[in-house]
């Protein structure tokens, strides 16, 4: 699990919060063999390719983290 998106979930950033929470349920259905892999990796890809990351992302250096911390799911997802 990403340390990113575990800090991100009590960051007090509302909207990166919700992303960093999402993208950790999502990682658990994976887990829990509720997803298809190919699935898995656009609901997560999805998370951070909006437009609506883009203009809801205010802090850098959260936004990044985010990115990072999806990115790793996405990687290990195989």
């Amino acid at each position: 699990m990403s340390q990113e998106l575990l800090q991100l979930t009590n960051s007090g950033l509302g909207w990166a919060a919700e992303r960093a929470s999402m993208a950790l349920q999502i990682s658990e259905a994976f887990k829990a063999g509720q997803l298809p892999a190919d699935e898995y990796r656009a609901l997560l890809s999805d998370l951070i390719n909006t437009d609506t990351l883009d203009s809801k992302a205010d802090n850098l250096q959260a936004r990044q983290m985010l990115v990072f911390g999806v990115s790793q799911l996405i990687r290990f997802a195989g």
